[in-house]
């Protein structure tokens, strides 16, 4: 009976703690809206996801608000539950299809789910277009190219949209792949919704693109093909293999203008942008920094309308008061609706080297605003923080003359008192012991050196390793882009881009001109093509010089040039410092 007792109550109290966690959980759960877009015209529809972080079986929030703006064309019910390494994912989707009613701004109201209340949404709603282009509302599936702008600064963003329109029912889409030489191509992703044009229900099915010339001149942007089938009553009921007829539609190719890089910008300060911030994170709170100790700053670049690798690096700045170890940087790039948004991360430890004040300084990031056209600054402010001294050199300092000694005992060295070792000799003894500490003391020091050392060679030689990507990278990019501006025969470029080559390539003294780089090199074929390179820039009208100028031949040294199996990992001032010097 006591067993029957025990086993039952045990699982009585098993069932309330499951209990009372399901009802905190649902008691704490959070009601979120999500649209697919924030801006439509009045004839699209808009897809809300109203998303509830718990399980609810048997009923749905209150959707009647939004019957005052919109038309429920659909509702939908999906749940979620699962389990990964032990953390629980719990949810509900409701997903709705909405045909606003009328134009301008439209709030969707925040919603109702017994105590939960969702955040509000605000919509743009345009008035549809009545003129549309010859064969909208007339054929029954056509295609619609966009560009946001026909003409562009060199790498910066622009935004490519193709659409398919249909009446008809079809299945298994497919659109051929973009590929434009001279620039990078991003794919920002599908979606589709409904369009009524004159009188006519279209489903419309949008695929959006980012892309970054880089080259000046005229950026050809192909057409591509949408294929599909037809579905047709036979194909829906009958065998699974069957399909309709097979159909086709082009889009329109594009030509935009691409503008060269303004003469008053420095290469190394070109970031064609709509909007760049820094923002910083320490890895501890700057009141307690001590002597010798390392903290880490993180660093956070984030630029709308470029990619994550076409960030500047931010400059080390390097002080007396403090040693700086650069850590490799993480480069990422997301989908948001203008496009790209591309981050940066740069992690630098900072080891103090005196105590007082330190000031950490400023820094300041130069580029381009792409929509006022004209050069900006992102900046984190200068830090003033106060280092104490290190704990070892507190814990070594000598006792001061007032301090008294009460703890100890005198020391008796009279041969006829009695101690621990006889009476006979009682010095010798306590001087052999204190030998002994000593020596024992300066064993476990050398022991522990020796082991610390074992480790900072190991963690030095993984750190460099991992930052010689780094400039291998920035010098394939820099490649990259002196064989593009060669295709176009654009000399002037060509050379600015070899500058910048030698410039990442000798980062301690970085030469300003193709005479300095070539001494660097000390390559004599390099500096016979460097030459002739700028005669033919900088020759006379009256002078007449022979086109000796092998791109070939200079491209393929510049490649030699670009491997670092010669000493210009540590002579560009990539090589890291020891953490702990000497």
């Amino acid at each position: 009976m006591t067993r029957y007792f025990y086993k039952n109550g045990f699982l009585f109290t098993a069932l309330l703690i499951l209990t009372t966690v399901g009802i905190s959980t649902l008691s704490w759960a959070e009601l979120t809206s999500k649209v697919n877009r924030t801006v439509l015209d009045s004839n699209e529809t808009l897809q809300l996801r109203v998303r509830l972080d718990a399980q609810a079986f048997t009923s749905e929030p209150d959707f009647t608000p939004l019957q005052t703006d919109f038309e429920i064309l659909s509702n939908s019910r999906q749940q979620q539950y699962s389990s990964v390494n032990g953390k629980a994912v719990s949810y509900t989707d409701w997903n709705l299809t909405l045909l606003p009613k009328r134009i301008g701004i439209i709030l969707i109201p925040s919603l109702k789910y017994k105590r939960e209340i969702s955040n509000a949404v605000e919509v743009t709603v345009r008035a549809a277009s009545t003129s549309g282009s010859a064969a909208s509302g007339k054929q029954p599936i056509y295609t619609e190219t966009l560009v946001d702008k026909s003409a562009v600064y060199i790498q910066e963003q622009i935004i490519l949209t193709h659409r398919l329109y249909t009446s008809v029912q079809l299945r298994d889409y497919s659109l051929s792949d973009l590929d434009i030489p001279g620039a990078i191509v991003q794919r920002l992703g599908d979606s589709q919704f409904q369009k009524v044009i004159n009188g006519r229900n279209y489903l419309v099915l949008e695929v959006r693109y980012a892309i970054f010339p880089q080259s000046s001149g005229k950026l050809d942007i192909p057409l591509l093909r949408f294929g599909a089938y037809e579905t047709t009553s036979r194909s829906q009921f009958g065998s699974f293999s069957s399909r309709g007829n097979r159909i086709f539609r082009d889009t329109d190719a594009k030509r935009i203008d691409i503008m060269a890089r303004p003469t008053h910008v420095p290469a190394d300060e070109w970031m064609p942008s709509s909007k760049v911030e820094l923002s910083e994170q320490w890895s501890g709170d700057l009141d307690s920094l001590i002597v010798g100790e390392p903290i880490t700053r993180t660093i956070r670049i984030n630029a709308q309308g470029l990619t994550g690798a076409q960030i500047i690096p931010l400059p080390i700045i390097e002080s007396p008061s403090y040693k700086v170890y650069p850590d490799q940087p993480q480069l990422e790039e997301q989908a948001i609706g203008d496009g790209v948004l591309g981050t940066r991360t740069e992690s630098l430890a900072l080891v103090p080297n005196r105590a007082g004040e330190l000031v950490i300084p400023a820094i300041e990031m130069r580029w381009w605003d792409t929509k006022n056209q004209r050069m900006q600054t992102a900046s984190l402010p200068a830090t003033k923080v106060q280092v104490a001294p290190s704990t070892a050199i507190i814990n070594n300092t000598p006792l001061a003359a007032n301090t008294p000694l009460t703890t100890m005992e005198p020391l008796d060295l009279n041969p006829e008192s009695a101690g621990f070792f006889g009476s006979a000799g009682s010095a010798e003894p306590s001087m052999l012991v204190k030998l002994s500490l000593v020596f024992n003391a300066l064993l476990l020091a050398t022991i522990a050196l020796l082991l610390l050392g074992r480790r900072k060679q190991r963690s030095i030689k993984k750190t460099s390793s991992e930052q010689k990507t780094s400039p291998l990278l920035n010098l394939k990019q820099q490649l990259k882009a002196i064989e593009i501006e060669a295709n176009n025969n654009n000399l002037m470029a060509m050379r600015d881009g070899i500058v910048a080559w030698g410039q990442c390539l000798f980062a301690e003294t970085p030469p300003t001109t193709l005479k300095a780089l070539s001494l660097l090199l000390d390559d004599a074929e390099l500096q016979q093509q460097f030459a002739q390179l700028d005669r033919q820039l900088y020759k006379g009208e009256a002078e007449s010089t022979e086109d000796n100028l092998d791109i070939s031949l200079l491209l393929q040294r510049l490649k030699q040039q670009s491997t670092f199996s010669r000493n210009s990992v540590s002579s560009s001032g990539n090589g890291l410092k020891p953490l702990y010097p000497e």
